[in-house]
């Protein structure tokens, strides 16, 4: 973890990185979002995964048609257990033919076995033929990026590259040193005996290759050499051409926002060589196992087996736009990248870089086979948990106080007296002395009474109604935002909805979870369990931290591996957790009273991807013109819990953009759903000097003045 936390202090010191990758973010979500404009999205994904969910029986059904098909046109199949197994077969094809030079195209499954090493370790000279790779392999430097893999390179630094590598000055113009190298390489497409490229499809009813290229040096190395290597992994298999298509149509406008891709070539049988003796092109079809046939029998982990291979994963990811595909992965990038090294390379090589997921689920909302990275991530911390470990701070705190619902408001209620030196003049915030990494945030602080104290003081609901729900604090709003709590309990009362809440208040277990340990998770959720009363008693549970909400729906009954009585109960409770916002909007329930200052809305990761819900319709309808809509209001806004402790640099970066945001916005109120997210927007105003007030949606309601009666949901 020194080694990683030192790599990503290099890569967040580079400004032009900063600055590339920013842009790219900026730019890809625009034509993303025009190449899929009309098209229905999720039906889209739901397609392709529907059409690559396969079982290990079925991948070899799979795999022995289109090796049929292929062996029927005299092509060579060869099937490698592991990289160098697949380095070994390549190499001896490479010697019989004499070749000295071998010409490649872009591929990830190349990489992934070091295949250039091993061939230069035996005198047969690689070639990479896509710019980017070319790019790389002169300044010896490796991808950051599964489609861009040069992205992190600017034009000036790929011109001094060039001029160091061609040994005469370079003009620094695009089109010129596209132009320098496409002639450059041309001859070594010529004097090559091998071509070696990868698939992105392998269509087993007729044996056919697709390449979808956007530079034409694909088929150049299909074409020219007497010799065509492919190499690939066995999750390039599709069933037919229908669900080929599927693919493609998603691959292109996923991975750079184009329509299409400029080639896509198919190919099938042998093709004819005026430099082979019997006028045919020799064909190898080399598949990869490396582990992926023992994935495909796993009940999760095959899940990432359906990747296609866009890097959009990479590519909407705020940790990645900081750092870069470098430290964010090892060989393949992005949250894939994180899965792909885990399953592999070793859950030792991953167990750390694992870390650097924000849990912000954007890569799962957005991966166009319809894949959740981000739960695959999370079971692989656990995975990495179980067998590693974790520190024995974080253990204490996880098993010993969160775990612990007695425990952890004892040492809270030393908190509150023990920060009594720190506090500011409103009592709201501690002024700690934090190292400059951490200064960028302003922690708020313990408060007395809490929600649960305030809840009793207050009285509960006596009066029975017809709609009634439960309220799930959490830790956060029990002991740093406790007015957020009553402020939900009073409006829904008014209009009528009874407010149940537990006895004690206690941590959801989603800390636990996301950081590898399985056991405090399970306990801490056996405590919940225990104190949320009977859900069919219940019309909804209710969340104001969506954080709690996630745990509720997608952690809870995951994982109660033992106890089938609570996997139920927390199976229905799940069906019912909903937001604040969602359950007004469902139950009619409306607001007549209107506040004269703007406002602007930030939808936490959570809320949004996670209890597929955001407030800002509901806002928007009842601010009308004083509802400004805020720029990438569903980007995270760094928090992330302790990420913000573990990963500093990361945090506030991304909260860093959050705040340019908001300030374009020029709102008096930023209304977000979530007390982390409040505690993060709250440190960057404070921290600039910003006079906007940062609310919780159910404050906001609140401080509204007139609560509409409860009309019936249309």
């Amino acid at each position: 973890m020194k080694e990683l936390k030192g790599r990503i202090e290099v890569k967040l010191s580079d400004r032009i990185l900063y600055a590339t990758l920013r842009n790219f973010a900026a730019s890809y979500k625009v034509s993303r979002q025009n190449a899929f404009e009309g098209l229905d999205f999720d039906a889209l994904r739901r397609d392709v995964n529907a059409s690559k969910d396969f079982s290990r029986e079925e991948v070899e059904d799979l795999f022995q048609q289109f090796k049929e098909n292929v062996e029927r046109y005299g092509s060579h199949v060869y099937r490698a257990k592991d990289g160098a197994d697949a380095n070994s077969y390549i190499l001896k094809v490479c010697k019989t033919h004499g070749a000295k030079y071998l010409v490649k195209s872009k591929s990830m499954t190349s990489e992934e076995i070091k295949l250039n090493a091993a061939l230069e370790a035996e005198g047969v000279k690689p070639v990479e033929t896509d710019l980017g790779e070319y790019i790389l392999q002169v300044s010896k430097d490796h991808p950051s990026h599964m489609v861009m893999p040069a992205i992190h390179q600017t034009r000036g630094q790929v011109c001094d590259i060039f001029t160091q590598h061609f040994g005469k000055d370079i003009c620094p113009d695009i089109g010129d040193m596209v132009e320098l190298v496409r002639h450059h390489l041309r001859g070594y497409y010529f004097k090559a005996d091998v071509g070696v490229t990868g698939a992105n499809l392998a269509v087993a009813s007729t044996g056919t290759i697709g390449i979808v290229t956007n530079e034409g040096n694909a088929r150049l190395c299909t074409t020219l050499p007497p010799v065509h290597i492919v190499l690939l992994g066995y999750e390039k298999l599709v069933r037919n051409f229908e669900d080929a298509m599927k693919v493609l149509r998603v691959l292109s406008k996923s991975a750079t926002g184009q329509i299409s891709s400029t080639y896509v070539t198919w190919i099938k049988g042998r093709n004819p060589s005026g430099k082979s003796e019997k006028g045919l092109k020799e064909t190898h079809y080399v598949f990869l196992d490396n582990g992926r046939l023992d994935y495909f029998a796993h009940h999760t982990l095959k899940e990432a087996l359906k990747c296609i291979r866009c890097g959009s994963c990479a590519n909407i990811c705020p940790a990645y736009e900081m750092i870069g595909g470098h430290v964010f992965g090892n060989i393949y990038i992005g949250a894939i990248g994180l899965i792909y090294t885990a399953l592999f390379q070793s859950e030792e090589a991953a167990k750390d870089i694992l870390q650097l997921c924000l849990s912000c689920k954007a890569c799962s909302h957005n991966c166009p086979a319809g894949i959740d990275l981000q739960q695959l991530i999370a079971e692989l911390k656990l995975l990495a948990g179980d067998r590693f470990g974790i520190s024995p701070l974080k253990k204490t705190v996880y098993s010993g106080v969160m775990s612990n619902p007695g425990v952890f408001r004892a040492l809270m209620g030393i908190g509150s007296v023990v920060q009594k030196p720190f506090l500011d003049k409103d009592a709201n915030h501690l002024k700690l002395p934090f190292p400059q990494k951490h200064d960028f945030f302003v922690p708020p602080s313990v408060k007395r009474p809490t929600f649960t104290d305030l809840a009793e003081k207050r009285g509960a609901t006596t009066k029975e109604t017809e709609t009634r729900a439960f309220f799930y604090p959490g830790c956060a709003v029990e002991y740093f935002y406790p007015n957020m709590g009553i402020a939900l309990v009073d409006l829904l009362e008014k209009a009528g909805v009874r407010v149940d809440i537990p006895p004690i208040s206690s941590c959801c277990g989603l800390p636990a979870a996301f950081g590898g340990d399985r056991p405090s998770a399970e306990k801490t959720i056996q405590t919940n369990l225990a104190f949320m009363g009977n859900p069919d008693d219940y019309d909804a549970y209710l969340v104001l931290c969506p954080s709690c909400g996630v745990a509720i729906i997608q952690q809870f009954e995951s994982l109660l591996r033992e106890d089938q009585s609570l996997r139920v109960k927390a199976r229905k409770i799940a069906s019912k957790t909903k937001s604040l916002s969602s359950f007004l909007e469902e139950k009619g329930i409306k607001f007549s009273g209107v506040a004269n200052k703007t406002v602007t809305y930030h939808t936490p990761c959570h809320l949004g991807r996670g209890m597929k819900s955001t407030a800002e319709p509901y806002l928007s309808e009842l601010l009308g013109k004083n509802f400004i809509p805020l720029t990438d209001t569903d980007v995270c806004c760094g928090f992330a819990g302790s990420y913000s402790v573990d990963f500093p640099g990361i945090s506030s970066g991304i909260l860093g953009k959050k705040m340019e945001h908001v300030r374009e916005t020029g709102a008096d109120i930023v209304v977000t759903d979530c007390p982390g997210c409040v505690m993060q927007i709250e440190s960057g105003m404070v921290k600039r000097s910003l006079s906007a007030q940062v609310m919780h949606l159910s404050d906001y309601l609140a401080s509204l003045e007139t609560l509409g009666a409860m009309e019936p949901a249309p």
